[in-house]
């Protein structure tokens, strides 16, 4: 099984805050983030006071988890596109950043690793851990 990384699992990682272990149970696993996530990573990262070891400690991780980048293509921003008309239409927008991963796990057929359940679970055919 291959597994989509979202922004809050990687955070909770590089700050130790696992509780529920879940990176310990994939850790040998395909692993993968977003663009999408890697924006976000980096955002947090350039706010920080601590930038250059924040920056050295996600790209640590990364190396050591030997996580992949998805780019944003095509089927992905159909399916993005596809799932936005259909939420809106039910009368539940997500934030396009957030859909933009969902489509990403999707197309991939990846499972999302994610704790933000409030957003992700309304999203049909989204597989989460």
């Amino acid at each position: 099984m291959s597994y989509l990384l979202d922004s809050d699992i990687i955070i909770d990682f590089l700050y130790e805050k696992d509780p529920n272990k879940t990176l310990s149970k994939i850790i040998d696993k395909d692993l993968y983030i977003s663009v999408i996530t890697k924006a976000e990573i980096y955002y947090g990262i350039a706010k920080s006071p601590n930038y250059k070891k924040r920056s050295n400690e996600y790209l640590d991780l990364i190396a050591l988890l030997r996580v992949f980048t998805i780019s944003i293509d095509e089927a992905i921003i159909d399916k993005y596109v596809d799932l936005k008309i259909n939420l809106e239409k039910r009368g539940q927008k997500i934030a396009d950043f957030d859909l933009l991963i969902a489509a990403t796990a999707i197309i991939n057929n990846l499972q999302l690793v994610t704790r933000n359940l409030r957003h992700f679970s309304r999203i049909p055919k989204l597989k989460i851990v």
